[in-house]
């Protein structure tokens, strides 16, 4: 099949913007906030406890053994494992994810099964999971914690418009 028109692409006017907030909170985008932040605090580097950190590699590889390791299809791992480093967030990545984070609490305080919901399947979303992982972890039906998550996230929603919170 032959393209007869030149194809027409411009990055400005026709690339798909995911992260384009709308122009009001609403729910589906403060659930997003909310996964965003559990994300960010997942990156963020935690102190360890005095005397348990490592300052040396887990183990000293000899010649023999990464010749050994390569020969058993190992050795990339090896070195991926070795070769890894942590993607540190930004700062208004942190500051976005010290607001969002506290939402829950805030709006959603005595009305305990729905806390838990957005939590869940906010800290589920951030792990790239959904609903039915959180069902299997934690009991229940998938379609119930995403609806209890949906309805959370709109109570906050309805409480960030009447805080005139800026959406973000």
């Amino acid at each position: 099949m032959l393209r007869r028109d030149p194809l027409k692409f411009n990055p400005l006017e026709d690339a798909v913007m995911d992260d384009i907030p709308p122009s009001v909170w609403d729910g589906p985008h403060v659930g997003k906030r909310l996964a965003e932040a559990m994300r960010t605090l997942r990156m963020i580097p935690m102190p360890a406890v005095a005397g348990y950190g490592a300052a040396w590699p887990a183990y000293s590889y000899e010649f023999e053994d990464l010749l050994a390791q390569h020969e058993q299809g190992e050795l990339e791992k090896t070195q991926r494992m070795q070769n890894r480093t942590r993607v540190l967030p930004s700062y208004s990545d942190v500051t976005r994810m010290e607001a969002a984070i506290v939402w829950p609490a805030r709006y959603l305080r005595g009305v305990d099964h729905l806390l838990l919901a957005v939590n869940a399947v906010a800290l589920a979303h951030s792990l790239e999971r959904d609903a039915g992982w959180v069902a299997v972890k934690r009991g229940g039906y998938a379609d119930t914690w995403r609806a209890n998550h949906d309805r959370g996230c709109d109570v906050i929603a309805g409480g960030l418009r009447a805080e005139l919170v800026p959406v973000f």
